[in-house]
């Protein structure tokens, strides 16, 4: 019960760092062009998680290029939309959206198991879509720019999810997640050419820097791994629905940001939506809900 509970507090802190993310990178965007940031706060993750990968044998990485690539172009993509939107909508409202990708992952699995999803998944992602148009629909009932791009960046996270679903018992936890940073690094790099380079180390970009490549992306996800070996899918799952209200609270401490009654129902519905949408999954043989026995 002891490491239930701490495991379930660790991922509640998890979720928090993970939703202020959005109000420090939106300020960071101000001193750094966006594929510039991501190269950086990828590069900096990467090179924090190397003595890991280098404790639980490096030879296991090789293995795990394949699937950790295509893990890392997903989340590539849902990093690079949600950077690039979070100049052209707020903080909370890139949080919720991004939130919505807890309701797709079901619908990217009965697709690729060619399976119906049922009537009760049907209604949470109808009540996290009204949630949706409340939160982000403006006087054109069309959603903005940035409100459109932080949305593909949900569903790029939402496929990474069921990528690294099936995955993830195929190889060790630290090889799988070092692939996947590596490659995000990369891909920002390839950018870099094309985009101005504009970058100012400000205080408020140094803080971005350390919260989002140390805190945000390598200690996270290895808190994750860590955590999921004792709380179920379903339950890990429901505790990071929390990451949009955290989102939103940090805007609103810090970021000055205002959400009235039409705003907070809308919140309201797409969380309602998004812990509707949970099940729990069955995992294959020797899996914990992190990685499989044996692969730290």
């Amino acid at each position: 019960m002891g490491k239930e509970i701490l495991s379930a507090l660790s991922l509640l802190g998890v979720a928090a760092v993970w939703g202020a993310t959005f109000y420090f990178v939106r300020e960071a965007l101000q001193d750094i062009a966006p594929f510039h940031f991501l190269f950086y706060r990828f590069m900096v993750a990467s090179v924090f998680l190397l003595p890991w990968a280098v404790k639980t044998r490096l030879s296991r990485i090789p293995k795990a290029l394949l699937h950790g690539s295509a893990a890392g172009l997903l989340l590539f993509g849902g990093y690079a939309f949600q950077t690039v939107g979070l100049q052209y909508t707020s903080a909370s409202k890139a949080a919720f959206i991004t939130g919505l990708s807890v309701v797709m992952v079901p619908f990217l699995e009965a697709a690729a198991k060619r399976k119906a999803p049922p009537i009760r998944i049907l209604v949470a992602t109808s009540l996290a879509a009204a949630g949706l148009g409340l939160l982000s629909l403006q006087g054109s009932l069309n959603l903005s720019y940035g409100d459109r791009l932080v949305f593909l960046c949900a569903l790029c996270f939402a496929g990474h999810v069921v990528v690294i679903d099936r995955v993830t018992h195929l190889h060790g936890s630290t090889a799988l997640a070092l692939v996947q940073l590596v490659t995000v690094t990369l891909l920002s790099a390839s950018f870099l050419p094309w985009e101005p380079s504009r970058v100012v180390w400000s205080a408020r970009a140094l803080e971005a820097l350390v919260v989002t490549s140390v805190l945000a992306t390598s200690a996270a996800y290895l808190i994750q791994v860590r955590a999921q070996r004792y709380l179920s899918a379903s339950a890990a799952a429901v505790i990071l629905t929390t990451e949009p209200v955290f989102g939103a609270l940090v805007a609103f401490l810090f970021g000055g940001e205002v959400l009235g009654p039409r705003q907070i129902l809308g919140c309201a519905l797409i969380l309602g939506g998004m812990v509707g949408a949970q099940e729990r999954r069955p995992q294959p043989e020797g899996f914990t809900g992190g990685t499989q026995r044996g692969y730290p």
